[in-house]
């Protein structure tokens, strides 16, 4: 399945030589997949190359399959159906009533997806995943939310919570990591084995790929860039220590710089009013533009100059930097002049020049490459459903 949806038009035979297995034996599972409607046929990709007999193609049937990308962050909380070729259907803001409530959240999250599934017709065997990122840290296995200071959730099994709510499998992630992944496999960083992605917001947060794996670390908290220290004895951090990378160079240190607040978040809430201050100010058209875009050049700058080091030992490809933040222009263009002028080398790509993908379709690939392009992908849940329709008839 995962051929096919690479490389649409790919006929039998060329399955057969990828795979490795006889025509026989590919014959057998396509017309399986033919019949459970996840596969239709198309034009062959050879009939353009070459004359003589007509191959007949393959190609994934958008209406084959759906799945559900639920993303949550303090600031916003949305659910997104796409069908099995990641083409968006419909994306729903939730707007839960007690976000540092994780069982009333996830009601209102589990409200919002039945209705989505019910007004687009999806019948539930047709549902073959869900992929869940949020703003926390996990543990290594990502199914225990360790903890969650921007949003106010205890830790707990995460996972399970999900699964038992929705009854279907269910894959979790860090939302940073989870738009990396997406992005190496689906996005703009599509085939790059080795990058940096930071995602600049109130906070700084990081995820790194090498070698094509992500890079976890002891604790799982491996890209955690906000948090490394950049001004020893510098100002109180969110985290309780001084001097981190967020004091300098993120949306808080120029809210900071501006006068606007003097303490880091504490709690959900201080956070959730310091986000929506950091927004007015990058969306401002005030007198008071020039301070902000002279602030935000002043925080760019300190991102690339401490983050210069670290980006030279990992020695990545490709460094991406996206996020609220991340797509403001004078603050994103003054991180790559800076670095370029240090001697970075490598591509830079700027959320502020391209398009990057966001949290909420971040977790529909997360869903498409763990759960439906992957030995996880439950085809028993089709064969079923489809016996179960005979045996109506």
């Amino acid at each position: 399945m995962g051929l096919i949806q690479e490389h649409p038009g790919i006929d039998r035979t060329e399955l057969a030589l990828s795979v490795g297995v006889s025509n026989a034996a590919i014959t057998n599972i396509v017309n399986e997949l033919l019949i459970a409607g996840i596969v239709t046929e198309t034009n062959s990709q050879q009939n353009l190359k070459h004359r003589g007999r007509r191959r007949v193609g393959l190609q994934i049937e958008n209406k084959g399959g759906f799945v559900l990308g639920i993303n949550v962050l303090a600031s916003y909380v949305s659910i997104v159906l796409a069908d099995i070729n990641g083409n968006l259907i419909e994306e729903k803001e939730v707007k839960p009533q007690k976000i540092k409530d994780p069982a009333h959240t996830f009601s209102d999250i589990k409200t919002a997806a039945d209705i989505l599934l019910t007004e687009h017709r999806v019948p539930l065997s047709r549902l073959f995943g869900i992929g869940f990122s949020v703003a926390g840290y996990l543990d290594k296995k990502r199914e225990t939310l360790e903890r969650a200071p921007y949003i106010g959730w205890p830790s707990f099994h995460l996972k399970n919570k999900l699964q038992n709510m929705f009854g279907k499998i269910v894959t979790v992630e860090n939302v940073t990591r989870c738009v990396a992944l997406a992005e190496s496999k689906f996005g703009a960083l599509k085939g790059l084995k080795d990058l940096v992605l930071i995602r600049s917001a109130l906070g700084l947060g990081g995820a790194i790929i090498t070698g094509g794996q992500l890079l976890n670390g002891n604790q799982n908290f491996a890209g955690d860039l906000g948090h490394i220290l950049a001004v020893p004895g510098g100002k109180i951090c969110s985290c309780g220590k001084c001097g981190c990378l967020n004091t300098v160079a993120s949306g808080w240190a120029i809210m900071n710089k501006l006068g606007t607040t003097d303490k880091s978040y504490e709690t959900a809430n201080q956070f959730l009013t310091q986000n929506i201050q950091l927004r007015n100010l990058l969306n401002s058209e005030s007198s008071d533009k020039v301070d902000v875009n002279a602030a935000a050049v002043e925080a760019g700058e300190a991102l690339a100059k401490h983050l210069f080091t670290t980006l030279q030992i990992l020695n990545p490809k490709v460094v991406c930097l996206t996020g609220p933040l991340g797509r403001h222009k004078k603050y994103s263009e003054a991180f790559r002049n800076t670095i370029i002028s240090m001697g970075f080398d490598q591509k830079i790509i700027l959320a502020s020049e391209r398009d990057i993908i966001t949290p909420a379709m971040a977790s529909v690939y997360l869903a498409l490459s763990e759960l439906v392009y992957s030995p996880s992908f439950n085809f028993e849940q089709i064969l079923s459903s489809n016996q179960k329709r005979v045996v109506s008839k």
